[in-house]
């Protein structure tokens, strides 16, 4: 990548600091300068700036008549950021140049922005629309936020500015519209359940300044996407005490969003008011015996108070998904029919163009229904085809016969969801073969809309650029995209080093398809017999080498600019890669100890031995600072199972750590705390309550909560059912 050039390359930057400067204070300065002057720019630092390899400096800007305007606007952004001035003709004198063309034939609103051959070109029907397109580029690519408003200024980032010499092209793409879904559950404090202090706040969205959420939405197209979309629900809300914190870094991103050329959604959970962390013992879901939720005046006025909630956000929303199934406290499609009446309306008051949209993800949902009860004009939203199985069926001629719009609102493909098991994954080739899939739908009816999940955030960066590709055009390799985004991030020099990485994680914890990923399938990679130790072990113990070395580099002054737009540095993204690697290593070493242990039972190695061997070879993996899930590591939860697989085999002894079985209560304890806050009452629970007895199995949940009595955190009742002791405690009057 490129070093910074010094010399002469301060003494402009020192100079341009001080012209700008002489702006701010109201002071004029020649015709190619920027024809906004409230910008932030006092505290300029000058950046070198490229297209490709080329240095901007040997460009031109080319205009025309009327386009000259927006043509000195952006030669004053190029000056701002990196010191250089472009000059700005009729023609170019060189193949290196920028294009800025009014094209009256152009629908109205609809700008271009192409870069080919190093070659860009800037087009819309208007000047004013131009200036529009030329705000978006300089905030696209020059590392400007918000160009052409009071709020503009320069992003704090890498020396470097890059643009790529070429931009693919999404004219014909297969999904025209493609977002990720940025899930705002609380990463270090998953489903409002267990609160972990080691989490590293670096991939923690509501975390992040103003700049580091200008710049992730800029990752995001810079990934592929044409939009973004946000959830709003209760669990966001929680651990900031309100919801208008929320509310304000939703509506940052949404801003960003359209400063992009971008769109918004906004989704919300239609029926979950309450729980998750967040204290409201006034919702009510249904009262009284009634049989429907809209026969009860209660249930109605809590609808009410959060439909307004959410729709204090429309004005800023293109779209509207409400989430009903999982979690929601609506049974029927006739009840949220009802209700997704009252949110849609609520919207349109606010914003009466946004396209409003109910998910039937789950296909619990009558699509066919809905819109009748409805009256039509709603979006419905699926899940992606996953399997081959031909008993999955796809209500998609549904909506064909009956001229329902629909998109696909994808969930656990780019990654595993956060709530219960998390982890960093790059799931390139599952991706691929379930998109595949899901084409072979296209023709009975072909969704415009693409959504995908996004809730370990930075650390998703790699699946959501395959995934962003691929949804312009799924023929591409998914493997090229992953070198492609090696080296778009590390550089040159250390792409195939990534990218070995990449396929390691890909490799351990990922497969290629449903089964192999879903911690219920059969084939399950991480539990599988097929499992590579050796060469998983080997893999993660270079790729740790190679991060120690980039790292060093870098501690030794070595400048690795990436030319995709992130809310961290590369230093900081490796080392929230690290611990993930540190978890695959951990975890192969301990698959060879119990190959050999396995291999030692066979032969008829005695139970003393076997107990002693297996007391010693386990070491639960760590959860260092990485993002966990209710239900703990993915790896140690791999580890205790097979473990005790291998003890009800030969009759041993399940050993226990005390540090891994101390988490494993807490987390039992602290979701038991999340129910009994939103009751005046003391709430009594099954032994095997804790996540529907899937996290832990449900004898080692039963096991677990008897402990928690023997503890006394918890009191049995006579019938078998516990409650919190001391539960007066958890009691809340807000």
């Amino acid at each position: 990548m490129k070093k910074n050039r010094l010399g002469a390359m301060a003494v402009i930057c020192l100079a341009v600091g001080f012209i700008f400067i002489a702006i701010g204070a109201g002071m004029q300065i020649g015709e190619n300068s920027a024809t906004n002057t409230e910008s932030v720019t006092a505290n300029v630092s000058c950046r070198e700036m490229f297209i490709g390899d080329t240095p901007i400096s040997e460009y031109t800007i080319k205009a025309f008549g009327q386009a000259g305007t927006s043509a000195k606007r952006l030669a004053g952004y190029i000056e701002e950021v990196s010191g250089e001035k472009i000059k700005v003709s009729s023609f170019a004198n060189t193949d290196k140049y920028i294009e800025i063309k009014k094209v009256d034939s152009l629908p109205e609103g609809d700008g271009t922005i192409e870069i080919r051959d190093g070659i860009i070109s800037i087009k819309a029907r208007n000047s004013i629309e131009l200036e529009k397109q030329v705000d978006i580029f300089a905030n696209t690519y020059l590392g400007i936020a918000f160009a052409g408003e009071s709020r503009e200024h320069i992003l704090k980032g890498a020396a470097n500015i890059v643009i790529p010499e070429n931009e693919i092209s999404d004219t014909d793409a297969w999904m025209q519209e493609r977002e990720p879904i940025i899930c705002l559950w609380k990463t270090n404090a998953t489903r409002g359940v267990f609160y972990n202090s080691d989490t590293s706040l670096k991939s923690e969205i509501l975390s992040y300044s103003d700049d580091q959420l200008y710049n992730y939405v800029r990752m995001m197209k810079s990934l592929g996407y044409t939009g973004i979309q946000v959830t709003d629900m209760c669990s966001a809300w929680a651990y900031y005490g309100n919801y208008e914190f929320a509310h304000d870094r939703i509506r940052l991103m949404a801003d960003a969003a359209h400063s992009l050329g971008m769109n918004f959604t906004l989704w919300v959970w239609g029926a979950e008011f309450n729980g998750y962390g967040w204290v409201d013992d006034s919702v009510v879901y249904n009262s009284n015996g009634v049989d429907k939720a809209f026969d009860s005046p209660e249930a109605i006025a809590s609808f009410e108070k959060y439909y307004s909630i959410y729709a204090e956000l429309a004005d800023c929303a293109d779209r509207v998904i409400a989430h009903y199934n999982d979690p929601g406290k609506l049974k029927t499609t006739e009840e949220i029919a009802y209700f997704a009446s009252i949110l849609r309306e609520k919207c349109r008051a606010v914003n009466p163009d946004v396209n409003f949209g109910v998910s039937c993800y789950t296909n619990e949902i009558d699509a066919r229904e809905l819109n009748e009860r409805m009256g039509g004009d709603v979006t419905v939203y699926f899940g992606a085809r996953k399997t081959a199985d031909e008993t999955w069926k796809h209500p998609r001629d549904v909506c064909a016969v009956d001229r329902i719009d629909f998109g696909i609102w994808s969930w656990c493909l780019t990654e595993m969801e956060i709530d219960q098991i998390a982890e960093m994954n790059v799931n390139a080739t599952y991706i691929q073969n379930t998109y595949n899939l899901t084409r072979e739908e296209d023709s009975i009816n072909k969704p415009t809309y693409w959504s995908e999940m996004d809730s370990y955030h930075i650390l998703n960066i790699f699946s959501h650029y395959v995934a962003a590709r691929l949804l312009i055009d799924p023929e591409i390799s998914a493997d090229a995209l992953l070198l492609e985004v090696s080296e778009k991030i590390f550089g040159s020099e250390y792409a195939s080093d990534m990218y070995e990485m990449l396929k390691l994680v890909e490799e351990a914890r990922t497969g290629d398809s449903l089964d192999t990923f879903y911690w219920s399938g059969e084939n399950y990679v991480i539990k599988s017999e097929s499992y590579d130790s050796r060469g998983i072990f080997e893999k993660s113990k270079r790729s740790l080498e190679h991060i120690d070395s980039i790292l060093e580099a870098i501690d030794n002054g070595e400048e690795i600019s990436s030319e995709i737009p992130m809310p961290v540095s590369v230093a900081e993204l490796l080392m929230l890669i690290k611990p993930h690697i540190k978890q695959i290593n951990e975890y192969a070493d301990f698959r060879l100890k119990m190959d050999e242990l396995k291999a030692a039972a066979e032969a008829g190695t005695g139970k003393d031995k076997l107990q002693a061997l297996l007391n010693e070879y386990y070491v639960p993996v760590s959860e260092y600072n990485v993002i966990t899930g209710v239900w703990g590591i993915p790896e140690a939860r791999a580890q205790y199972e097979i473990i005790g697989e291998f003890c009800e085999k030969y009759g041993l002894e399940v050993p226990q750590d005390p540090t891994f079985i101390h988490y494993r209560k807490m987390r039992i304890y602290d979701q038991f705390i999340t129910y009994q806050k939103n009751s005046k009452e003391k709430v009594l629970f099954n032994k095997d309550y804790f996540q529907w007895g899937y996290a832990f199995g449900k004898e080692e949940t039963i096991r677990l909560t008897n402990l928690l009595v023997d503890d006394g955190l918890l009191t049995e009742t006579d019938d078998g059912l516990v409650y919190i002791t001391d539960w007066e405690r958890y009691k809340f009057d807000f």
